[in-house]
């Protein structure tokens, strides 16, 4: 009998637990949530660099319960087509520029109107204004924005110099398919485009099917564009705009502890790349100009050339594309940034 009550025991003890309760069995793990972004920036960039540490440290907080998985350099398509898949559910989040995201919320472009900052810090302070109406709208439409921040200048880039609005007219410009305000601009700078996809943009350069491409200098070297070009117009287009979203869905999902971890890591993304926006692409063009990138800067004849177009442009984009009223807001607030000591640099 005696033989046989330790039996009973030591069976009890190895499937984990006692008859009266004391020992619990042990607490099974389980999977962790995955969650796919794509994103078109090539491995090894600063904003792709920023993700993957994003990436990391969301599974570090949530010891591995929470994981993203980044698909870069257009693995996942073009960022329009990933915008499909992100409403699709084919992937539950996404890092893309302003002109895609604007398929979601088109008034996300007043932030890219031509000419509206004069520096990084009158874009960082106006940003601190606007993102949460612009977070409250994506809600709205069922996505979290985990981060928003500037990707820098857009300049334009092209094969041969540009010295006044007639040697615009001559160029044959890349056009992002399916961004209405870049479609607008080159109307308004009466300029020949050829619509593709950025994936295209490359090996069309390189074909003599454009001549003349646009974007930030960290991207443009990023996507080896400068290799195919000669001339940087010294010119501040605008500011682009790039953001990360993830779907509501999604982020409901998750436990409100691992939510505010989630949000807590975009956050400190966007203040990290606000932070080096300037710096990352200022060190692109310096880079660009070392292999033979020569900058042009533009006469006050072409400048008086230039004005007018910024504020007819403005006027057409107001009517589809951006909420009047969010560009009055953005005006206050320049304002009083200028009549401060925040609109150097």
């Amino acid at each position: 009998m005696k033989r046989l009550l330790i039996t009973i025991g030591t069976v009890m003890l190895l499937l984990g637990g006692w008859a009266d309760g004391r020992a619990a069995p042990a607490k099974r793990r389980t999977a962790p949530v995955v969650l796919k972004f794509a994103t078109i920036m090539p491995r090894g960039g600063p904003w792709a660099n920023a993700m993957s540490r994003l990436a990391v440290r969301v599974k570090k907080k949530t010891q591995g319960e929470v994981v993203f998985k980044f698909y870069y350099g257009a693995v996942a398509g073009t960022e329009q087509r990933a915008v499909g898949r992100l409403k699709a559910n084919q992937i539950q989040g996404l890092a893309a520029a302003a002109a895609a995201l604007s398929s979601i919320d088109s008034s996300i472009r007043v932030l890219e109107l031509p000419r509206l900052y004069r520096s990084y810090k009158e874009f960082r302070f106006v940003i601190r204004s606007m993102e949460p109406i612009f977070r409250k709208r994506f809600k709205r439409r069922g996505y979290r924005l985990l981060a928003m921040a500037s990707a820098g200048w857009i300049y334009l880039y092209t094969k041969k110099p540009v010295r006044s609005l007639s040697d615009l007219h001559r160029c044959k410009a890349w056009h992002w398919k399916g961004d209405p305000m870049a479609t607008m601009m080159f109307k308004v700078l009466g300029m020949h485009t050829q619509t593709l996809p950025i994936t295209d943009v490359l090996a069309s350069l390189q074909a003599r099917v454009i001549d003349t491409v646009y974007g930030m200098p960290h991207a443009t070297q990023a996507l080896q564009w400068h290799t195919s070009v000669k001339y940087a117009l010294d010119y501040r287009i605008s500011m682009a705009v790039a953001s990360v979203l993830i779907r509501d869905d999604a982020f409901t999902k998750l436990t409100p502890a691992q939510q505010k971890i989630v949000q807590y890591q975009g956050q400190i993304m966007q203040r990290f790349l606000n932070r080096i926006s300037a710096s990352m692409n200022a060190k692109a063009m310096r880079s660009m100009q070392r292999h033979g990138l020569k900058l042009i800067k533009p006469s006050a004849a072409f400048l008086k050339q230039l004005q007018p177009l910024k504020i007819k442009l403005r006027q057409s984009l107001g009517k589809t594309m951006y909420k009047p009223a969010d560009l009055k807001k953005i005006k206050a607030l320049l304002t009083l940034c200028r009549a401060t000591s925040c609109s150097s640099k």
